[in-house]
């Protein structure tokens, strides 16, 4: 198997704690500078970061249509109208149907709702379950964490005299359906502070907003387990108002009377008051999700609302049953995956894994997709295609790709898709697969470039393992919730071995790892989901993560296994010694501002430029055939392979060697095509055969002699062009056209596309690989 794409770690960058910050909040050094690095500098935000009594919320009424929304609702308990509460099938989804439900209830409301059942309606409002639904006497309809996008469904019910209030959070289609009130926060500024809300955190303003005007002022408070569930599950980004319901919602679950969680807590021999966020990650939410991805999550409604501890005790059993189920599809669906990775490794040349089977259950293959965005650093999509022609599946992206986004630019190719930008969901036609995988590798190559994406981590200390005692991770706990926006720490500890691996967990799909330090001291380390992954050998530097456990009651210092790398001394940021002691290396891949660095270099030392093709460059530049050796050397575009940058640097011999990263204008088949007929056709003086050389036709096209064969013969097959003769250096051309041959134009297409995907993935490497000298092996 291909090992994993190595990250960059990024060290932490040194900053000054005020001394105001460090009278206010007492605390150990590690805390108060990630609070400063986090944008807490002054002591009340910091306050109001670490403690909720201190955060002061924003009014609900700035959310959209929300004002609508409820003076609509008031309108229907006064009528005493049934009123529909239309779902979705994860967590998110179904917190926000318990939100709205429960307090209905507590308003004497007549109330009825369903959830979609994945298998058999999918995501969203079908029209056929809509109409059963609205059969039932239902005059006003409320969708939660749904129904942005669904414009036929709410035409449709405005048209049989039914209301429709859509509460949502995911992206906003071109034009809003037409519903009475779209209450979503995606309609906010970017840095509002309701904006991160998810589906419950939407439902449960509207409440808060309801009972106010109902003089109900205590009851939305024992909704916010509810709603702490829901965020942490849907992944919403943990800044704002968002995280302050999290803080809230877990201080409910520490002393929750909910019997719902007093039974999920008892069987996982959980301590209510030790409940945080993880307890939601890794516990609560994959069971409840499991009944949605593949079964009726009509039944964790009434799970979540029970008051009846016969009923609770029975679900929780069914509950248990589909998690151990859903485990088994999962480990089935990624060892699938792996295999497809391993029998074709050129899959992880791409910046996007794009897998598909029809064997694969489509309730589970997000999940896996997730564990291959984490091992990959790449988005992935998972597709089930056991459907007669079609294929559904889902979507897990990075930060800097927006998925749902890439989805829209190819959406011609789509029958649906919708989601956020970190996930979506998807259905096409299985002929139209491939088209849509070279589509979504250009649109997500465009984005790497544009937002000049690498895999990072970003490491908050280098440090002894001796120094995590229960104290000082006790103390970094008030940093928490953890999660999007503000991540959990992350450490770095340095020329470590392994001692032992065991296996662990049901299924042993984790590891316990026994390590040694430099001192000889021993350390355990969990690595989650670590079985069958590559394993460090000799001495190696490793990432973690360090947390209080509370396992079964009992506290104690756990370590968490991340990432791993082969040990090595701490070098610059920016400037790298190579392989090659006689060359120093100065990356400026990533550098903030290119064209004005390189201009400044130019202007201190005396420095031979190179750059091909149409990238535009700030200073005089040569190509390939016009370098000279020089003592210093930038390379200002990315090369289209290692070939081509071996050329370069035996030319140049360089000294002293400055890597940019200038990504060259998108070259699609036909651009290529018209691009090159261009350069052709300037170089004929006449009617009469020209011989053109290949290396030159490269050079033009900031592309390889290969590519530039294989297009000329293609051309030739295709009758563009007559082909007289070619070797590896020239070609005899006419720009007679020729008779065509289209079994051989598209064999040599074919052979083309594979060659182009040869190139975008080797700049991608350029651009992703964590030590400029690895790019080049002899060095």
């Amino acid at each position: 198997m291909k090992p994993l794409i190595p990250s960059q770690w990024l060290d932490p960058t040194p900053v000054i704690v005020p001394d105001e910050l460090r009278r206010a909040i007492p605390g150990s050094d590690l805390l108060l500078e990630t609070l400063v690095r986090r944008g807490y500098s002054d002591p009340r935000s910091a306050q109001a970061f670490l403690d909720p009594d201190l955060y002061q919320t924003a009014s609900p009424l700035e959310l959209p249509d929300l004002s609508d929304a409820v003076q609509r609702i008031l309108a229907a308990l006064a009528n005493h109208e049934r009123i529909g509460i239309w779902g979705d099938f994860d967590v998110d989804g179904q917190t926000s149907t318990a939100v709205f439900v429960s307090a209905l209830r507590h308003l004497d409301a007549n109330v009825i709702y369903h959830i979609p059942v994945r298998k058999t309606e999918s995501h969203g409002i079908l029209i056929e379950p809509l109409k059963a639904f609205l059969s039932q006497g239902v005059q006003l309809l409320i969708t939660c964490d749904t129904g942005i996008s669904a414009h036929e469904a709410v035409d449709y019910a405005q048209a049989q005299g039914v209301d429709v209030i859509i509460t949502d959070h995911h992206s906003l289609p071109a034009e809003l359906p037409r519903a009475l009130a779209v209450v979503n926060p995606q309609r906010l500024p970017d840095k509002h502070p309701l904006r991160t809300l998810s589906g419950v955190g939407v439902a449960y303003e509207l409440i808060q907003e309801l009972c106010f005007r109902t003089q109900e002022l205590i009851f939305p408070s024992t909704l916010l387990d509810l709603v702490a569930m829901g965020l942490v599950a849907d992944l919403a980004t943990l800044t704002g108002d968002a995280r302050y319901l999290v803080q809230r919602g877990l201080q409910l679950m520490q002393n929750s009377t909910r019997l719902a969680l007093q039974r999920i807590f008892a069987e996982n021999q959980i301590s209510p008051e030790l409940v945080n966020e993880e307890t939601i990650g890794f516990v609560i939410a994959p069971r409840l999700n499991a009944v949605g991805r593949l079964g009726d999550a009509n039944l964790i409604v009434d799970f979540l609302l029970s008051n009846d501890p016969v009923f609770v005790a029975t679900t929780y059993h069914l509950i248990e049953g589909a998690n151990t189920e859903r485990k088994i599809l999962c480990d089935q669906v990624f060892k699938g995956a792996q295999a497809q990775l391993e029998a074709n490794p050129r899959l992880l040349e791409r910046p996007i894994i794009l897998l598909s089977h029809p064997d694969w259950d489509g309730g589970v293959v997000g999940i896996v997709a997730s564990h291959l965005v984490e091992l990959y650093h790449r988005p992935a999509i998972l597709l089930n295609t056991g459907d007669q022609n079609l294929a559904r599946g889902s979507c897990r992206s990075i930060e800097g790709i927006n998925i749902t986004e890439a989805l829209r630019e190819n959406s011609q190719l789509l029958l649906s898709f919708g989601g956020h930008p970190m996930a979506a969901g998807l259905s096409l036609r299985q002929e139209n697969l491939e088209a849509l995988q070279f589509g979504l590798i250009a649109s997500v190559n465009q984005m790497i470039a544009r937002n000049q994406i690498k895999p990072s981590l970003q490491i908050n200390a280098a440090t002894d393992l001796k120094m995590f005692t229960l104290e000082l991770l006790q103390d970094l706990s008030r940093l928490a919730p953890f999660g999007p926006g503000n991540p959990p720490l992350r450490f770095v500890a340095k020329n470590l071995a392994v001692e032992s691996i065991s296996q662990m967990g049901k299924n042993t799909e984790h590891l316990l790892v026994a390590l040694v330090s430099q001192d000889r001291d021993n350390y355990r380390f969990v690595w989650w989901q670590g079985a069958g992954l590559p394993q460090p050998e000799g001495n190696f530097d490793l990432l973690f993560h360090a947390r209080v456990n509370n396992y079964k009651g009992k506290v104690d210092v756990q370590f968490e296994w991340e990432e791993f790398r082969d040990s090595q001394e701490e070098v610059a940021t920016t400037r790298r010694k190579g392989k090659n002691p006689s060359i120093d290396h100065v990356d400026l891949r990533s550098c903030e501002a290119p064209d004005q660095t390189l201009t400044e270099l130019a202007k201190k030392t005396p420095l031979q430029i190179w750059s091909e093709g149409s990238t535009i460059c700030p200073m005089p530049a040569k190509n390939r055939l016009e370098l000279t050796k020089s003592h210093s050397l930038a390379i200002w575009c990315i090369p289209p392979s290692p070939i081509v940058l071996r050329q370069i640097l035996e030319k140049a011999n360089p000294s002293q060697l400055y890597w940019f990263a200038s990504l060259p204008p998108e070259n699609s088949l036909g651009t290529l095509l018209t691009q090159t007929i261009k350069t052709i056709k300037k170089g004929f003086t006449s009617e009469n055969d020209q011989v053109v050389s290949l290396e030159s036709l490269a050079v033009s096209q900031a592309s390889t002699i290969p590519v530039m064969a294989l297009l000329l013969k293609w051309l030739y097959a295709s009758g563009e062009i007559t082909l007289k003769s070619i070797d590896n250096e020239f070609a005899s051309i006419s720009l007679q056209k020729s008779s065509s041959d289209p079994m051989a134009a598209q064999g040599l297409q074919k052979e083309l596309i594979e060659l182009s995907k040869e190139t975008a993935a080797y700049r991608q490497f350029y651009l992703r690989a964590e030590k400029v000298d690895s790019l080049y092996p002899s060095l």
